[in-house]
């Protein structure tokens, strides 16, 4: 896909809304999102740890001290799903870049996430462009620049490090060793709006998502679904920002009481999220999961429809799941649209730990 340029225009205005002073992102006015590239080879963490390098050289010291941190600094931990006026981040945001620095960020998200997750990531920030010309945007400050970027850590083939990409409808958290993405937990991945036309290009971003999980419970029978129930929808998912070590009671239908159609369609669904990771990241991790199938659950309350009130929850051993469908809207441009929220956890390696 080709991703637009986008166009913003954002004045720093302060409401009572603001929980801090973000950047005014006038002087700088567009984020180009280069089409996928791999320039340091296909996606590892190894790519990844080369172009973080290269990245690395395009600030000065007083500019990395802003973004990069030990790998166990509190600020690991303060990510946040919400718009740039509502909570403050650790990190640069990528309106404070220049072209080269902008660019150079983008071959790193190339070189540590596959081509669908770089995808994700490009499409969810269209749809922050898309909101920006809302005419609530100055006071949310909604804008693609208004996203972070840190690293934890030094990033080395010898010890672990980890990086933080996020903004609003986005926190995504890998955690590297040893040249090994050893996890994507925790990650959020959500959007607002999630169809949409902008520029001319136009996006179904989060929806499949929806439409993998509401084909694990099309293909029940009618007792299956009963178990599957997964009652009221939340107003948010349970293990958001803010919910480390949350782990909600499991419910619903166990992959154990699953014919082999279901089953393969329930790991259709989880693969959604974990084709984040670099392939060989991505394959291993799903054969992790394929030995604890049998201990997955599913729960599913909701439709098939975009902008329904609709909720998803795939529980196991060492995972977590959620996907909501909110049924509302906050941008008026997106009423309609489409608003989902979702989070990706292995409550066994939140961080890396």
């Amino acid at each position: 896909m080709k991703f637009p340029t986008f166009a913003t225009g954002m004045l720093l205005i302060a409401t009572p809304l603001a929980a801090h002073d973000v950047p005014d992102q006038q002087t700088h006015g567009v984020v180009p999102i280069p089409d996928y590239a791999q320039p340091y080879g296909k996606a590892s963490a190894r790519s990844a740890r080369l172009a973080a390098a290269a990245l690395l050289a395009h600030f000065d010291d007083g500019e990395t001290a802003r973004f990069v941190f030990e790998f166990d600094a509190d600020t690991r931990t303060t990510w946040s799903n919400l718009p740039a006026a509502m909570v403050e981040r650790a990190g640069i945001p990528v309106g404070e870049m220049d072209a080269e620095q902008r660019s150079s960020l983008f071959d790193f998200l190339a070189s540590a996430l596959s081509k669908d997750g770089y995808e994700r990531v490009a499409e969810i920030m269209a749809a922050e462009a898309f909101l920006s010309r809302d005419a609530r945007a100055d006071r949310f400050q909604w804008s693609p620049e208004n996203y972070w970027f840190a690293i934890y850590g030094t990033p080395s083939s010898e010890a672990p490090w980890a990086w933080q990409f996020g903004g609003h409808h986005l926190g995504l958290n890998l955690s590297i060793d040893g040249d090994t993405v050893k996890s994507l937990s925790p990650s959020f991945v959500g959007t607002e709006p999630s169809i949409f036309t902008l520029d001319g290009t136009a996006y179904e971003v989060g929806f499949d998502m929806h439409q993998a999980g509401f084909a694990v419970f099309d293909a029940l029978d009618e007792d299956q679904r009963t178990i599957a129930d997964a009652g009221a929808v939340p107003d948010n998912v349970l293990t958001g920002p803010g919910k480390d070590g949350v782990v909600p009671p499991v419910a619903g239908l166990a992959a154990s009481a699953m014919s082999a159609v279901q089953r393969d369609l329930l790991e259709t669904t989880i693969h959604q999220w974990v084709s984040i990771l670099p392939a060989e990241d991505a394959e291993r991790r799903m054969n992790e999961l394929a030995a604890e199938l049998d201990e997955i659950s599913f729960a599913w309350t909701g439709s098939d429809e975009v902008n329904t009130p609709t909720y998803m929850r795939i529980q196991g051993p060492s995972l977590i799941i959620e996907l909501l469908s909110t049924g509302w809207n906050v941008g008026g441009n997106a009423s309609g649209a489409g608003h989902y929220h979702t989070m990706y956890r292995n409550p066994k390696s939140d961080y890396g730990r």
